[in-house]
């Protein structure tokens, strides 16, 4: 995983050579190379790093300083439909929960924390994947960190939302996570309708 906390490789492969375009489009508020995207408020990109959009979360009122990731993680797998419904029950894309976590996992050991909980929930029309987790504070008095890492399916894409905040701080950021999940878009499905 990258820095930034939004997994650093693609989990799965795509079976063909087609490329994962990563444009988004929500109504009109911050954009970045033609992608455009609906921010919660407070929120304002960051960088971009390679293909990560970084996102930092203003302080505001029973808030600690907040970051947020979006990223494309994987392709889903063209063979979904020949898993069984346990199989599917428990993926995303052909991608399993396990796998997600597993990946959850790595990032926290390298950062000396652990993993909280995970569940299913559905958020916008979309299944989600969910796993939360925590960083020990630093020694000079911050708190732990909780991190949410939301993974979900769109379009044949799975894409990770992570965020992380000071422990205690987390309702206002997890209810923001959850708005832009609901309202995520990406360019070609609205090309598509248009």
């Amino acid at each position: 995983m990258a820095k930034n906390g939004a997994p650093s490789a693609v989990l799965s492969k795509p079976s063909d050579n087609h490329s994962v375009s990563t444009a988004l489009v929500l109504p009109e508020v911050a954009s970045r190379g033609g992608d455009v995207m609906l921010l919660p408020n407070g929120w304002s990109m960051g960088a971009n790093v390679n293909g990560v959009e970084t996102f930092q979360v203003t302080p505001t009122a029973g808030m600690a300083e907040a970051h947020a990731s979006f990223a494309v993680v994987a392709l889903a797998s063209a063979n979904t439909n020949q898993a069984s419904s346990r199989e599917q029950r428990n993926s995303l894309g052909g991608i399993s929960f396990a796998d997600l976590r597993r990946n959850v996992i790595d990032k926290m050991i390298s950062a000396g924390g652990w993993v909280v909980n995970d569940r299913q929930r559905e958020i916008g029309g979309h299944r989600v994947f969910e796993v939360i987790a925590q960083t020990p504070g630093a020694k000079n008095g911050k708190s732990d960190q909780v991190w949410n890492f939301y993974f979900t399916e769109i379009n044949g894409r799975i894409y990770s939302l992570t965020t992380h905040v000071e422990n205690g701080a987390t309702e206002r950021l997890a209810n923001d996570a959850e708005k832009f999940l609901s309202t995520f878009s990406p360019l070609e499905a609205k090309a598509k309708r248009n």
